[in-house]
């Protein structure tokens, strides 16, 4: 080969082997990112780095100017004595039966001069029995009677049947206490069908998991579709709502792949709405329509995590304006394209005196602004951050555009411009103190979701899909207003049974209504004496 072939070929391998390099730490990097996802804290807080080196602390936290701390600093707190009545207020809500145990015939008698004892105290201890669930047949005979005076006379007879009560389902043994807690056990304690199915077993309901699939599809759209469609009127009707999406799998959606990705919508109200609502919402794809269908006709703020999809939310419905819809972004995801460099580092690698470091502590004070305002009212929320979030905000942009030219590495310069890109989103949350620095109000609502789909993994139709939109909303919107959801469900299943659903105020059986039976509500116990 000439010279210059040489310098040619010498140029091209070195590009090659620096391009080989740069994709092997890629990757070493991802993996050291997917152990820390699957191995690591969840928490996104920032660390600083001294406060994981324990071997140089002289070194790091020396101060020779520090004045020599007083006798009473050094010395001991006096000790606690240990707090009394915690156990009364763990069992403070649960039925309580007394047991006296007292003395009786000869023992009454004292041992050394055989006189009667005289009762001087009682000594109570206090501990929790489980007795396990039990399933009752109840069967209901209606009395059938005939007028026999009628029938002498040749006259048409009259029959009449005493009423009884409406079965939930026609020719079922489902009852509403039975269905809530199918329902609770697998939407509120992650317990799927099959495992449900076993547990009937082993008390002697021989009940199949096809069965109780029907009865959880079946309650959904005959009886809490009305109570969820309600919910979503009251969500349109708040000014703040966090959105979020994640994927579930349904085996027959029409004109998929059973290995295809649907999707479940999540909505939910701000912290400070007066109706809390928390609301599923199963669509085929992750499209930009299926936002636009669930949220048309609103106004207000919406908290995403910067997903293009929602964007659609600000064009115009046919010749009128466009709706008056600001969107805010989250301050966590801004985060987490820095603690996930964090994660991808080797243990020999510090983010001390780096970029990264320096963009999470701009983060973190922020974050602590919002810790100190969190009992703030929205009002005064609003002023606290104008002054002191304000200007904190305004350098954490600056730092970036100036920062953004010299960043070495694709995952620093991803997450700078993800901030910058963001820019006019993250500022959003100043706007008003009733909105959040982050989206993880949505993401929280959302999770109890994904929990559950670990264990059930799929749904099989997208009948069963909505049927678990529509149970997850009911159960998380409880939770969000301190109802019990098991009692709620068997409260609302009862009284539906027997009325005409349309006729009914459905605000009278949200899960905020004040008219709901106490027994929804958590809380409240009952005691009996037993000698």
């Amino acid at each position: 080969m000439e010279r210059a072939e040489l310098e040619e070929y010498a140029r091209n391998e070195t590009v090659r082997a620096d391009a080989s390099e740069a994709k092997n730490k890629y990757y070493e990097e991802l993996l050291r990112k997917m152990n820390a996802f699957r191995f690591g804290p969840s928490s996104e807080r920032h660390v600083s780095d001294g406060q994981f080196s324990i071997f140089d602390e002289a070194e790091a936290t020396q101060d020779e100017d520090a004045p020599e701390p007083k006798k009473s600093e050094v010395l001991p707190p006096p000790k606690q004595r240990k707090k009394k009545g915690h156990k009364k207020e763990i069992v403070k809500n649960l039925p309580k039966t007394v047991v006296e145990h007292v003395l009786t015939g000869d023992e009454l008698l004292c041992p050394k001069c055989g006189k009667e004892l005289t009762e001087m105290k009682t000594v109570a201890r206090t501990e929790v029995e489980f007795t396990p669930a039990t399933y009752n047949v109840v069967e209901h005979r209606s009395k059938v009677y005939s007028c026999r005076a009628c029938d002498k006379q040749g006259i048409e007879g009259t029959i009449v049947t005493a009423a009884s009560p409406k079965g939930l389902f026609r020719n079922s043994l489902a009852s509403p206490s039975l269905v809530a807690d199918i329902l609770f056990k697998k939407y509120g304690l992650s317990l799927p069908l099959h495992r449900q199915e076993q547990e009937l077993m082993r008390t002697g309901l021989n009940i199949k998991r096809n069965v109780l699939a029907n009865w959880v599809i079946k309650a959904a759209k005959e009886y809490l579709m009305a109570i969820a469609c309600h919910m979503h009127t009251a969500l349109l009707a708040e000014c703040v709502i966090h959105a979020d999406e994640t994927p579930i799998q349904v085996l027959k959606e029409p004109g998929k792949a059973a290995t295809s990705d649907s999707y479940m919508w999540m909505y939910r109200t701000g912290a400070h709405a007066s109706r809390k609502v928390v609301l599923l919402m199963h669509s085929p794809g992750r499209g930009a329509e299926y936002p636009a269908a669930h949220l048309a006709g609103y106004s207000g703020y919406i908290h995403t995590d910067g997903y293009s999809a929602y964007r659609v939310l600000l064009k115009p419905s046919g010749s009128g304006p466009p709706p008056d819809i600001v969107f805010v972004g989250c301050w966590g995801h801004a985060r987490r394209k820095f603690t996930d460099i964090q994660k991808g580092l080797k243990k020999s690698e510090s983010i001390k005196g780096t970029a990264t470091e320096k963009a999470l502590e701009y983060i973190g004070s922020l974050f602590k602004i919002e810790e100190e305002a969190k009992d703030f009212t929205p009002e005064a929320r609003h002023a606290y951050r104008k002054k002191k979030a304000t200007s904190v905000v305004d350098a954490y942009f600056a730092w970036c555009k100036r920062i953004l030219p010299q960043c070495a590495g694709d995952s620093l310069r991803k997450a700078v411009n993800y901030s910058i890109n963001q820019e006019q989103d993250l500022r959003k949350y100043l706007l008003d103190g009733r909105l959040e620095i982050s989206n993880n109000l949505g993401e929280n609502a959302i999770r109890p979701f994904c929990v559950g789909r670990r264990n059930w993994l799929f749904a099989d139709t997208p009948a069963g899909a909505d049927a678990s939109a529509v149970c997850y909303s009911i159960i998380e919107t409880c939770k969000a207003n301190g109802v019990d959801p098991f009692e709620y469900i068997n409260h609302v299943l009862t009284v539906f049974k027997d009325a005409d659903i349309a006729a009914l105020d459905m605000e009278d059986f949200m899960p905020w209504s004040p008219t709901l039976p106490d027994c929804c509500r958590k809380g409240g116990g009952t005691e009996s004496l037993v000698s």
